[in-house]
Parts: C-alpha cells; structure tokens; sequence
C-alpha cells in the first residue's frame, strides 16, 4: 500500500516534471519565432497567433525531426533531395535553408488559397484555423484545430497581434 502510494506520487511528480519542460520549451519557442511572425503577420495580413500556433502544433514546438532536421515548421510537403543523408531513408517532406523560409513559404502556400482574400486582415484566430481545416491541411483535422486554438489560448498569442511599433511607438493591429 505505502510502495503503491510512493509510486503514484513519483509518477505525478514525473508528469508534472514533463509538462513543465514542454511549457517552458513552448515559451521558448514562441520567444524566438515571434519577432519573425510579426513581420510576416504585417507582410501578409495572417495574424501572428495562427502562425506561431500551427508552428507550434507542428513541429512540437521545433522538437520534431522535421523542424530539426529539415527546419520544416508546418509539415509541409515537397521535393527533398537529402532525406537519405539525414533520416536515412526518403522522405517526401520538404526540406527548408532556414526556419524563417519555412514559415514564409506557409504564409505563401496560405496566400494561394481561395479563402485567403475573405480573410484578408481579419483578426480572428478561429477563423483563420477554421479555414485551414477545411482546406484539407491537417489530416485529424478536428483534433488540429483544437490543438492550435489551446495553443493559442494557453501562451495568450493573440496578444502578440496587437503589437507596439518600435519605430514610431504607435499601437496597431496588423
């Protein structure tokens, strides 16, 4: 009975242990990408919660082999030449020179998409994660769309669309 109890508070201890490790990774990430996902939020009018919360949702927070391997933020598939070399097998992901050029290519592949013009400046994570669902992006799509919308919640992203202009310090929604 005692080694029992001893048990299950070393595993909620281990349990808790991980989601913070994840917690403190996800923050961590978020830090990084976040000044890339302003200028991309006010390049393409995608707000920098949707970008930052599917990147986070699809590489693990960049722990997946594909971010790390590949700097494939978003699962996107492509050409990759040097899949052998470095999973050691084929991969049909795409491979990026950089993480900023994976996260411009999905702003990109975003911009090609039919609902992208009635999107267009519309500061609504939910809509923007509704519309990339029903584009057939992410294949459980229903558990994605929750996914990235916590995500979004969880680390307040939607605070990072509004955002303080360091050049002539005025407010503004992208």
């Amino acid at each position: 009975m005692i080694v029992n109890r001893i048990l299950l508070i070393g595993a909620i201890m281990l349990l808790f242990s991980v989601l913070a490790f994840s917690q403190d990774n996800t923050a961590s990430y978020i830090e990084k990408h976040k000044p890339l996902a302003i200028d991309l939020m006010r390049e393409y009018s995608i707000p920098a919660s949707v970008i930052l919360g599917v990147a986070v949702i699809e590489s693990g927070s960049g722990t997946s082999t594909l971010s790390r391997k590949f700097n494939n933020h978003f699962g996107i598939v492509g050409k990759n030449y040097n899949s052998i070399q470095k999973l050691g097998h084929r991969s049909h992901y795409k491979e990026y020179e950089s993480d900023s050029a994976s996260y411009r290519n999905f702003c990109e592949l975003l911009k090609k998409r039919p609902y992208y013009s009635k999107l267009l400046c519309n500061p609504d994570p939910k809509s923007w994660i509704s519309a990339i669902r029903k584009s057939g992006y992410a294949s459980a799509s229903k558990t994605w769309s929750r996914r990235v919308e916590q995500a979004i919640k969880n680390f307040d992203l939607t605070s990072i669309d509004f955002f303080v202009d360091p050049l002539n310090e005025t407010a503004a929604r992208f």
